[in-house]
């Protein structure tokens, strides 16, 4: 069958070992992950030193991927709407100090303390849209309007005071979306080809549709049953601001480059949305505007990754060595940080750290365990028959957890794709919880007895 066979092509600029490398780990993961399809480009300052495009873009029509093939962005595009939202302000169209319920007078639950900038660092403590019951069928129902998902996100309560935390939610970029809209005038695409896309030559970045009809757009796929099936469709309509851009990778790999050498705003504008946020407390997230600022493997990156129900992607921009990645898969619930992180550790020449397991007792193995609170869920560790365990409701993971010293431990089957950082203490009281190449913030919950 189709599926089985292994379509790869790799344009390598300079023969260098470490390309070879890259390509070698491209090819490997595709396998290993049974992926349906795989795109790959990076970038060396402006130069492209590296495309793979493995596999298919349509397992039925037998159509492999190629450099034109469109694929879904997920929440990668948050990106492009918060340089949006700052050059608009730049232009002084709207404030990022200005309360949101300014432009967004009909909502409610707003309150005036929360500003345009708690949308765009996910301070704002609006709860997650994909939390809401009323939301949920919006996705699934590609009847369901526009006008629709405005009244749902009417709806979304907030659950802490502003600037109190971090928390990711998807509802305050579609919030921003609309008020772009309102400010401009135009639907938000409209105004990001104007602004970016057109200007800068990224002919494939468009709104995606509800269901992919032509040859360059790639079909998004589940696996299931140990196989890959065609994804369910999402009504595009109601994934807006959040997500819901497409592009190939190569016009990823040069928005990156783009964005982060301050093509796209002006540096001032890019110094904000690549300043981690300060709570009002005085810690500090790992979070810009729409770009993680976590260092996994110890070299300064910015990124940041997208999940739709076909779609994983990762855009990563390496500022010491001007290394851009950009991995596109067509399949829902990949950690493609795994294989960004392992194909850029060869390419800018940082070693893999030492993740040996270390045996924990059975005091230590309690110390950790319990339920804490990330904001958009409630995530839990476990004991099975003398194994930690993380659990996460989906579409979240689940995983066996291996120590690795100093209270940090990662997925023990892949190690790149998420790891947790307990605080001191008996119990830990708090964690940090790497996934998606950003950083999640927990706090223990105590549960009645």
């Amino acid at each position: 069958m189709f599926a089985t066979v292994l379509i790869t092509q790799a344009c390598l600029r300079s023969s260098t070992p470490a390309l070879r490398d890259a390509d070698t780990i491209a090819s490997r993961e595709h396998r290993a992950r049974h992926l349906p399809g795989l795109s790959i480009v990076i970038l060396k300052g402006d130069d492209t030193i590296f495309e793979g495009m493995y596999g298919a873009a349509d397992l039925g029509g037998a159509v492999p991927v190629s450099m034109d093939t469109v694929l879904q962005l997920g929440s990668i595009g948050k990106q492009f709407l918060a340089a949006l939202v700052v050059a608009l302000a730049a232009e002084g169209k709207l404030s990022l100090d200005a309360p949101a319920s300014q432009y967004l007078p009909d909502f409610p639950l707003l309150t005036p303390e929360i500003r345009v900038r708690h949308l765009l660092s996910h301070t704002s403590g609006i709860r997650e849209l994909f939390t809401l019951p009323e939301a949920q069928e919006g996705f699934d129902n590609l009847s369901r309007t526009r006008a629709e998902l405005v009244a749902a996100i009417r709806k979304a309560p907030v659950d802490v005071a502003p600037g109190t935390r971090w928390s990711y939610s998807n509802t305050n970029y579609t919030m921003l979306a609309l008020i772009v809209e309102r400010v401009t005038g135009k639907p938000y695409e409209d105004v990001l080809t104007e602004q970016f896309f057109r200007p800068f030559n990224l002919r494939s970045m468009r709104q995606c549709p509800s269901i992919q009809t032509t040859p360059v757009e790639a079909r998004g796929y589940e696996w299931r049953n140990n196989t890959n099936t065609i994804a369910a469709p999402e009504n595009m309509e109601w994934i807006r601001g959040d997500g819901g851009l497409c592009g190939n990778a190569r016009d990823l790999a040069r928005w990156t480059r783009l964005l982060n050498t301050g093509k796209i705003v002006k540096p001032d504008q890019y110094a904000a949305m690549t300043t981690r946020t300060r709570l009002v407390d005085g810690s500090e997230a790992d979070y810009g505007f729409a770009l993680s600022l976590v260092q996994p493997d110890g070299a300064r990156k910015i990124a940041h990754n997208g999940a739709m129900r076909g779609f994983s992607a990762s855009a990563a921009y390496y500022p010491d060595t001007e290394t851009t990645v950009v991995v596109l898969v067509n399949r829902g619930d990949v950690r493609t940080e795994s294989i960004e992180r392992a194909i850029a550790r060869r390419i800018i020449g940082v070693p893999e750290q030492n993740r040996t397991a270390q045996q924990l007792t059975p005091e230590q193995r309690q110390r950790v365990i319990g339920t804490y609170d990330i904001g958009i869920r409630q995530v839990r560790v476990f004991d099975r028959d003398g194994q930690l365990w993380f659990e996460m409701p989906q579409p979240g993971p689940s995983f066996r957890l291996r120590h690795i010293g100093g209270g940090r431990f990662v997925d023990d089957e892949d190690v790149d794709a998420s790891g947790l950082r307990f605080s001191d203490g008996d119990p830990a009281q708090s964690m940090v919880f790497y996934m998606g190449a950003m950083h999640w913030y927990g706090k223990r919950v105590i549960l009645r007895q």
